[in-house]
């Protein structure tokens, strides 16, 4: 009767570990970080886009939040919450990524001009969203080289300044003393453009 408790207690026992290491080896979130540079091609030229993404993965799962570079048109510094989904079980394998979020411009360039030591354009924050499709190839143990096709729409808003029609038909050009009173013009700008991007997954 010993013999068979005992050998019950080790079979409960074995089960048990066997247990443990199942859960064990079920995927966890962990820390990874992306770096990548790419090329915006729209209606109105092609330019450069450069960014990072940090965030955790499970499994096919990324989330993260990324911050960059956005040359297009206005620059500025979009920053994105990303998500991305990974395809089957190999090393090698294609993912859909999405990432939306505020687009932080900066003047430059003939956003900087001045009106009478005014300035022509006061940026404000607009927003950007992208969408694609990609594949990564794995380099080493650790380390991934991925690329990746998109579509993408920025939003750029900002207030025009412009002179008043009253200033042509004024017997005094320029106006005299001061900043003159200007019209201002708010405005909005839409860009959607291709992505194509390039780096690496760490």
């Amino acid at each position: 009767m010993k013999k068979i408790l005992f050998a019950i207690f080790v079979l409960l026992t074995i089960n048990a570990f066997a247990q443990e290491e199942k859960v064990s080896a079920k995927p966890r979130w962990k820390y990874t970080g992306i770096v990548q540079g790419g090329l915006l091609g729209g209606s109105s030229e092609i330019n450069y886009s450069a960014q990072t993404i940090q965030g955790m993965q499970k499994g096919p799962w990324l989330l993260g939040i990324g911050a960059g570079i956005d040359n297009y048109v206005v620059p500025g510094i979009p920053v994105v919450a990303h998500g991305q989904f990974s395809y089957g079980k190999k090393r090698s394998k294609p993912f859909v990524y999405a990432q939306a979020g505020p687009h932080i411009p900066w003047a430059k360039n003939e956003w900087d001009d001045k009106l009478w030591g005014v300035d022509q354009y006061d940026m404000k924050t607009g927003w950007l969203a992208e969408g694609g499709i990609g594949y990564s190839f794995p380099m080493g143990k650790h380390l991934k080289l991925i690329s990746s096709l998109g579509y993408s729409t920025k939003l750029a808003k900002y207030d025009e300044v412009k002179m008043p029609w009253s200033w042509f038909l004024s017997s005094r050009w320029p106006p005299e003393g001061g900043n003159p009173d200007f019209n201002y013009y708010h405005q909005k700008l839409t860009m959607n453009r291709l992505v194509l991007k390039v780096g690496v997954q760490f």
